[in-house]
């Protein structure tokens, strides 16, 4: 009798797929060979940007807070394409514009880069002159290539990582606006910290920081409003916010709930599921007063960062020097720049997978692995470093990543204000001026 069901059940299976392999074969061979192209088209699209390296220096007698940056990235949001067509995506395999704003230190002193696409170079150049009117910016030579191809060898040794949030990217880190004294309305520069250890590098020793940005937002990233909309009523109300299923979530639950059904369907009625019946019945009250401190601060912080312009953002450091005199607190203290932004009931950043350490119960058990992977790590953070990878996958496929709003860019990138008093950081020793009326030629 079981043998006979199963038989049935079998017979049914294989008459169900002789009726649809015509849709599923295709649908198959749609979403292996769709990666394949993507990967193609897209990596031949990169490869044929044009980049150019461009040092900034600005005059000693800077006085503009980290606001005026925050300004500049919010012009290079004028890049961002709003939702390319299909075609752009698909055929040219258009990418999303990327920038990279580093912070590079060794014993010649500290000096500001960005790298960019040639073609947004005027974009780039007139969004720093508006808010730095006497900055110098000239194209300059790529500093990694004064470095070995790969690292770590005999005489370098390396350690590296990216960095991502802790919680969700809607909750934001802390931002230059909280680094200010109510004593006597000076503001505190959080950069400082980190210029002051670059400021004291040795010979061999190279201390690089970059911020690889590409906007995003609404059509084409994440409704990044919509989102922190649903989380600050959820905060308000006291309930855990349900996270929503991506489209192909969706789609394969669909696919196979059909497929299920169309099995099934010879021997008893499909049952499809019921989406979109258990809505609420009117709107919950709620008595804002009763809200703590904490999560009014929580809710305002969240509401501002999503009224801002928004990048998909990796954070990237490297620490180099000869393997005879590493110091790892070099790594430990640039650790302890980026714990400055942290909150305890917000956000901070930490080390990625990327980070260059292995300590699980493998690497105690098997010390040769441990080596191996090291390696491999640091050989890998290094290249990604190098080559300026967006991310592990350099935008062939889509990943997610911390997104940071243009005030917490301007937090962790901008010029240092006049206070700072880093001994090697690389400024103009005078501002440009005009030459006075009626100066005679000749």
């Amino acid at each position: 009798m079981e043998s006979e069901v199963i038989k049935s059940i079998l017979s049914s299976f294989t008459f169900s797929f002789y009726l649809t392999w015509w849709i599923i074969l295709p649908l198959v061979l749609f979403f292996v060979f769709k990666d394949v192209w993507f990967f193609y088209i897209r990596t031949l699209f990169i490869r044929k940007i044009k980049w150019v390296i461009l040092e900034i220096k600005v005059p000693r007698n800077i006085l503009k807070t980290p606001k005026a940056m925050e300004q500049v990235f919010a012009s290079l949001y004028a890049s961002y394409s709003f939702g390319m067509s299909i075609w752009d995506r698909i055929w040219d395999g258009k990418v999303e514009p990327y920038f990279s704003f580093e912070l590079v230190g060794n014993e010649k002193g500290i000096f500001f880069y960005v790298r960019i696409p040639d073609d947004k170079r005027n974009l780039v150049e007139a969004a720093i002159y508006s808010q730095f009117p006497d900055a110098e910016i000239e194209e300059t030579e790529d500093y990694v290539e004064t470095l070995p191809e790969v690292l770590p060898n005999k005489t370098y040794d390396i350690w590296g990582t990216d960095l991502i949030y802790v919680r969700d990217y809607l909750y934001p880190i802390k931002t230059y606006l909280k680094f200010e004294e109510d004593i006597d309305e000076r503001r505190i520069d959080p950069i400082s910290s980190i210029t002051e250890v670059m400021s004291k590098l040795k010979d061999g020793e190279h201390l690089w920081m970059q911020y690889l940005i590409s906007p995003t937002g609404s059509p084409s990233g994440k409704e990044i409003v919509k989102e922190g909309k649903e989380l600050v009523e959820s905060l308000i109300k006291g309930k855990k916010p349900k996270k929503p299923a991506g489209k192909m979530s969706q789609w394969i639950d669909g696919t196979l709930e059909f497929l299920k059904n169309l099995i099934s369907g010879f021997w008893k009625y499909p049952e499809w599921s019921k989406k979109g019946e258990e809505k609420e019945n009117g709107k919950e009250f709620v008595d804002l007063a009763k809200m703590t401190k904490g999560v009014r601060d929580i809710v305002e912080g969240i509401e501002s960062k999503v009224s801002k312009l928004s990048f998909d953002t990796v954070i990237r450091f490297v620490y180099i020097d000869r393997r005879d005199s590493f110091s790892p607190m070099n790594v430990s203290a640039t650790f302890g720049f980026f714990q400055q932004f942290s909150t305890q009931d917000m956000n901070s950043l930490k080390p990625g997978s990327t980070k260059t350490l292995y300590n699980n119960i493998w690497a105690r058990l098997f010390p040769f692995w441990k080596k191996f992977l090291m390696n491999y790590k640091k050989r890998r953070v290094y290249d990604w470093y190098r080559t300026r990878r967006f991310g592990k996958y350099n935008k062939i496929r889509k990943e997610d990543f911390p997104i940071l709003c243009t005030e917490e860019l301007a937090t962790l990138y901008h010029f240092p204000i006049e206070m700072v008093e880093a001994p090697s950081l690389r400024r103009l020793s005078s501002k440009k001026g005009e030459p006075p009326v009626g100066l005679p030629l000749k």
